[in-house]
């Protein structure tokens, strides 16, 4: 046996070490050897790829290959080389300086457009049907809504009095338009309205224009108050039925009414109090006639203002008894009237009542009360009245709608020895959708009149009427209407009947 002495060892040694240098230098770094790591296809490996929140991935090793993966080092590497990926329910990081970032929408602001009312979900479990309002979207005038409309009718008019009667054909033009705020806090709403007749045939006896705005802007204060700012206009022509009516006129006087007003309503606890102040001023237009002379009744121009208060017992949402007290004082222009009476009043009431919310079945209030007003001239009695004052709306039925109002005041006289009488209004209406596009209305009044100071007999009048609106479409109503009044003390009545299209938007 031959045996190498360790010298040469060592040179055998050395000579190999250089090879192998020389190899892992020279080589291209494509070759394979025994241990170096060759990355597989994608379809040969053995990885489960899940889902990554990570919008960096591949920069932080956030689990983003199975733990279990024989091959997730190699994974990892593949992820570094595509940083361009992007995998369910992450969000791909900014490529560039500036670049918007995709982000859900805030719900906040998304547009409702869902029924404030919707049916009831089915008892199986169906679709439930989708009913349009059919109203006009209206025009939006910065953070204001306007929704306009107007309208042209054909009418007839025929009037019975004793000793004759009167019909008249006449076009009447009317005007309507609502602008409602779309504000985060505070509200504003002013409504507006307006009817000119127009008889066919000539003559301008017996026409009726009208006009009536409002604006009415709430302020929400917080803390559980709120204030009401308020003003109007009105205007009409005197009805020839009103105790007031220039006997033998062609034309009845106008009267313009201003009003303004102020309101405090404050929640504490479960009491709620009200305060308000209210204003007027009303003028009133010179009447004509037989001959076309003037009459004036600048007599009967005034100022007035009153106060209300309420307090309120919350005993539920739905249920609020509540107890008011009102004071009004009534001054004229004219400290005497054209007859030589002082007609300038004060007026007290109290009224016990209650409120109620039930929601779209129910709601409105009713009291009842006292009333008491005092003339400036001692020759003119005053007037004492119980009152009856009251709005309910009750929907027994969708689609079904039953109003009810009740009214009680004291109206003064133009003149004479009599100071007022009193007055107490019933209106009833039944509102009906018979078909998505057809509303049929029934309305049903009287108004009753107690002459407590005068020689005059106390009268009734009496109203019923019935109407329909069609649809046509979104923008354009079919309207037809019709109404019988009468007086049977005086034997006065009249019936009116019209159809017309209404323009909205």
């Amino acid at each position: 046996m031959v045996y190498e002495s360790t010298a040469k060892r060592l040179v055998t040694w050395r000579t190999a070490a250089a090879t192998l240098l020389a190899c892992t230098v020279l080589c291209p770094a494509s070759a394979s050897f025994a241990q170096s790591p060759t990355t597989q296809p994608a379809a040969a490996t053995s990885l489960r790829t899940l889902t990554s929140a990570d919008p960096n991935i591949g920069q932080n090793d956030l689990s983003v290959v199975d733990p279990e993966s024989a091959a997730r080092d190699d994974a990892r590497t593949a992820a570094a080389t595509s940083t361009d990926t992007v995998t369910t329910g992450s969000l791909r990081a900014s490529s560039a300086p500036g670049e918007t970032i995709s982000e859900p929408p805030d719900e906040a602001t998304v547009v409702y457009e869902e029924p404030q009312n919707p049916y009831e979900p089915t008892v199986d479990g169906g679709e439930n049907r989708q009913v349009d309002d059919g109203q006009p979207p209206g025009i939006r005038i910065g953070t204001m809504t306007l929704r306009p409309s107007i309208s042209q009718s054909l009418n007839h008019e025929n009037k019975t009095f004793p000793g004759g009667s009167s019909s008249r054909n006449y076009l009447t033009t009317g005007i309507r338009g609502t602008l409602t705020s779309d504000w985060s806090r505070h509200a504003l709403t002013i409504t507006g309205d307006g009817a000119y007749q127009r008889n066919l045939g000539g003559g301008s006896a017996g026409e009726e224009p009208s006009a009536n705005i409002g604006a009415d802007l709430r302020l929400d204060l917080g803390d559980g108050t709120q204030a009401n700012l308020t003003a109007g206009y009105a205007f009409s022509r005197e009805d020839t039925s009103d105790p007031n009516a220039v006997s033998g006129a062609s034309v009845q006087g106008g009267e313009h009414v201003f009003t303004g007003g102020a309101s405090v309503e404050r929640n504490v606890g479960i009491l709620k109090a009200l305060a308000a102040l209210d204003l007027s001023r009303t003028i009133y237009t010179d009447a004509k006639g037989v001959n076309g002379q003037a009459i004036s009744l600048s007599d009967r121009d005034r100022y007035g203002a009153g106060l209300r208060a309420r307090v309120g017992y919350e005993l539920s949402p739905a249920l609020v008894p509540f107890l008011e007290a009102t004071a009004g004082l009534t001054n004229y222009d004219q400290t005497r009237d054209n007859t030589g009476y002082e007609r300038s009043s004060q007026s007290y009431g109290a009224k016990v009542g209650t409120q109620i919310d039930l929601g779209e079945k129910l709601r409105g209030e009713a009291a009842i009360g006292y009333l008491r007003k005092e003339y400036d001239d001692s020759r003119l009695s005053a007037v004492n009245a119980m009152s009856l004052d009251g709005n309910v709306v009750w929907s027994p039925q969708r689609g079904t709608n039953v109003s009810l109002g009740l009214r009680t005041t004291i109206e003064d006289f133009a003149g004479g020895a009599q100071g007022g009488w009193v007055s107490r209004e019933l209106i009833a209406g039944l509102t009906q959708q018979l078909r998505s596009d057809l509303v049929a209305r029934l309305t049903a009044g009287l108004e009753r009149r107690s002459y407590l100071t005068s020689s005059l007999r106390d009268e009734t009048e009496y109203l019923v009427g019935a109407g329909l609106t069609w649809s046509i479409n979104r923008y354009l109503d079919f309207t037809t209407d019709i109404s019988y009044e009468t007086t049977p003390v005086t034997d006065n009545s009249t019936w009116r009947i019209g159809a017309g299209l209404t323009l909205k938007r």
